[in-house]
């Protein structure tokens, strides 16, 4: 037993070191996960998987930072639901579902999800379905299907709430307060306060009468592989599909102009507004100077857009970026990026198909004997007094001008950019039917050329069947390698790998030395017949130190304050044995850095050397690639594929380095083997036909590779499998029409690779 009287630690010292020893145990503790079940939990359990709470709220009550809420299968109901009775105003703004009214730390989110192999589904005839609180922030929420009561409402019932709603704020009466949020539910959401560092993701979410996601006075926001579909139909709120409204900075200091805000590889289809606005009070920075918006008489659709980015804090500086999303039959464009004076946004790679359906819907609505609200042909890329505005690599169709309601003269709009203060970007997309603004012209765009989709329907007037669709695009499309390689995603909407295009420097050695020179005594030179993709590598010899080796001058190519990726392959020839590393030298400074640990290299295989590396000064550098050293001098050894990246980007695929990034959300794979190049199983997974109906393929798949198939929800399915070769052929005739996720284990070398594809 120690006494503190008679330790002779001095005090200060003593409390130094409890200090050190609370946070390693903070830093060592793991958050408990907690487990709900509709069916078999309980709100009085411990909440553990084999004894499960019964709600989702009360498992959020007991979950902390770096915790997980695990959702399995069930219906998952606000309090008082199916009570609602707009006859006589009943229960007409019931509680959500869920409400998230806690914070995660950086890197220790609170996540909520469904359980591994379950699907939950959260239910609501209410104000929402998962709402997170005003100012809790660090939070992920994905794998639940989100349905709100849309399918109970009609034209009649959604006009007769906003005449009450015009009534309550007409009649002066300050106790009466207008609350029907039943016509205005939202799916998942953030209320109207404050958030940041939020992750929504592989929800589904749909017949919502408000917005199916959305955040005000948010940054640092992600909304990514979510479908989003029938959603904003019935509110007389003017809203949108997914939805940044007022976006704001989460601090001074965090004001920068890097990309903050996402919205990445949504599905979002037949989303669309059938009541004239009404508010109110104007909402803040509404930039709308007609004095009869928004009141009584109004008589106007105003939104109904797929993605809409709206009233950003004047001076938020952040940049939006929109990629990979898929937006369909939307009432009117299908992005929107508007009143956002000190933003900007990159539109990239996105495909548009029949955005604008407004007039059509309305023609139906008439049809049924209800009153028009017309005066919309915008059906594209919309960007409306902003900063900045790049729309590059994006398919844009709008329905034929023959198939224009009369009163469009000129068609559809695909492309408006209004009002844009600094620089504007338009090339290198694919625009059909629709109209365009500069500098997008025919010459830097594929104008009137149709993209070849595997399945597009030629007419939709109402709503469309997304199942009967496949965007993905055939073998002659014109917008195969047709994009701008300056603006490359990493993959596509599946999933599949992009080409890389942003590579600072990059070295495959085919043909010549590539710039690269040597450190020290040493000759380099190329050499085929041995190499880590294609056919030659560079090979170093007489040498007889370790650091006699090929090196890369790296002057103007970085760029100080940034951080970068390097990645190099090395094998030893034939008969040497020993080691590799990856080293900066500072030649200003005369300073050394390791970019990898001396690593064991073999004379059988390639080894990949990667590490990153910050440029803090404006210094001269080079990059060398160590060798061993024997006993009887400097071994030789070959390098291959040598990439240069921003810090994080995947390295070059040096299997296909001639292929530049498609136009559209698809990246073209091929629709059989023979369309496929051999390449070695270094590289990147292939799959082909995808979509698939009955046969998937994959190639480059060692025969020990475990292949797993799942659903967004994360349910597995047992599926049929042959191994010939290099290739696996699934059997998927079973699965239902939809988007799947498939994993490849390598369990010998512990990595996975994730990929997706579609059942046709």
């Amino acid at each position: 037993m120690y006494l503190f009287s008679s330790c002779k630690i001095q005090s200060s010292n003593f409390y130094t070191h409890i200090f050190f020893i609370v946070i390693l145990l903070s830093t060592s503790l793991h958050a408990q996960d907690y487990y709900v079940s509709h069916e078999l939990g309980s709100d009085g359990n411990n909440g553990l998987e084999t004894s499960p709470f019964q709600t989702i709220n009360r498992a959020i009550s007991e979950v902390e930072a770096g915790g997980t809420v695990y959702v399995m299968e069930g219906t998952y109901r606000n309090q008082n639901y199916g009570t609602v009775d707009p006859s006589t105003n009943t229960n007409m703004s019931n509680p959500h579902v869920v409400t998230i009214n806690k914070s995660g730390l950086e890197n220790n989110y609170i996540t909520l999800k469904n359980y591994p192999g379950h699907s939950p589904v959260i239910e609501f005839d209410g104000k929402g379905g998962i709402q997170i609180a005003n100012d809790m922030n660090y939070i992920i929420v994905e794998g639940f299907e989100v349905i709100g009561p849309s399918q109970a409402i009609n034209y009649d019932m959604a006009m007769d709430n906003r005449a009450y709603k015009v009534a309550v704020a007409e009649d002066g009466d300050s106790s009466t307060n207008y609350n029907h949020s039943y016509f205005s539910g939202k799916g998942i959401w953030g209320g109207y306060g404050a958030h940041h560092h939020i992750i929504i993701r592989n929800n589904i979410v749909h017949d919502t009468p408000g917005s199916g996601i959305r955040f005000n006075d948010s940054d640092h926001i992600t909304i990514e592989n979510n479908t989003v579909y029938n959603t904003t139909w019935w509110t007389s709120s003017a809203s949108s599909a997914v939805v940044f409204a007022e976006t704001i900075a989460s601090s001074e200091a965090d004001n920068g102009t890097n990309i903050k805000m996402i919205i990445r590889g949504n599905l979002v289809y037949n989303n669309w507004n059938r009541i004239p606005f009404y508010v109110t009070q104007l909402p803040d920075n509404s930039g709308n100077e007609n004095p009869n918006y928004g009141t009584a008489d109004y008589n106007s659709i105003v939104d109904g857009q797929g993605l809409y980015v709206t009233r950003s804090d004047p001076s938020y500086n952040g940049t939006f970026l929109f990629e990979n999303n898929i937006c369909v039959n939307n009432g009117k464009n299908g992005i929107n990026f508007d009143n956002s004076l000190a933003a900007s946004a990159i539109i990239r790679n996105n495909t548009l198909y029949f955005n604008g359906v407004h007039e059509y819907i309305q023609d139906l609505s008439v049809a049924e004997g209800n009153p028009s609200h017309r005066g919309q042909n915008v059906a594209g890329i919309k960007s409306n007094k902003v900063l900045n505005s790049t729309v590059v690599n994006n398919i844009v169709i709008t329905r034929p001008l023959e198939d224009a309601p009369s009163s469009y003269e000129n068609g559809f709009t695909a492309l408006q950019l209004n009002e844009v203060s600094a620089s504007r970007i338009a090339n290198n997309n694919l625009f059909l039917n629709g109209t365009y603004a500069w500098p997008a012209t025919s010459d830097n765009n594929i104008v009137d050329q149709d993209p070849l989709f595997i399945s597009a329907p030629a007419v939709v007037n109402g709503l469309i069947d997304i199942s009967a669709t496949d965007f993905s695009i055939t073998t002659n499309s014109p917008a195969i390698d047709a994009g701008d390689p300056s603006y490359t995603p990493e993959n596509d909407f599946l999933g599949n790998s992009r080409p890389a295009a942003n590579a600072i420097s990059s070295s495959s050695f085919e043909n010549s030395v590539d710039g690269w020179s040597t450190f020290g005594p040493a000759t380099i030179q190329t050499i085929g017949n041995t190499s880590q993709t294609g056919n030659s590598s560079l090979l170093t010899t007489e040498r007889s130190e370790s650091w006699h080796s090929p090196k890369l001058v790296l002057d103007n190519l970085l760029t100080v304050g940034e951080t970068y990726t390097f990645y190099v392959w090395v094998r030893l020839a034939q008969g040497v044995s020993g080691t590799s590393q990856l080293t900066i030298k500072n030649t200003t400074l005369n300073t050394y850095t390791n970019l990898t640990s001396v690593t064991d290299s073999s004379d059988q295989e390639w080894t990949l050397l990667t590490g990153d590396y910050t440029y803090g000064s404006a210094d001269n550098l080079f990059v060398c690639v160590k060798g061993p050293t024997m006993d009887d001098g400097g071994g030789d050894y070959f390098i291959d594929d040598f990439s240069l990246m921003p810090q994080g980007s995947p390295a070059v695929d040096f299997s296909n380095v001639d292929d530049i990034v498609d136009i559209g959300a698809y990246e073209f794979i091929g629709n059989s083997l023979s369309a496929i190049s051999p390449v070695d199983s270094n590289s990147n997974f292939i799959l082909y036909p995808n979509p698939a109906s009955d046969l998937l393929q994959i190639s480059n798949l060692l025969k020990k590779d475990i292949v797993l198939v799942y659903d967004f929800f994360g349910k597995t399915y047992k599926l049929s499998q042959t191994h010939h070769q290099k290739t696996r052929t699934i059997e998927v005739s079973n699965l239902s029409t939809g988007l799947y996720i498939l994993k490849i284990i390598n369990p010998s070398k512990n990595k996975t690779q994730t990929l997706r594809f579609i059942k046709h």
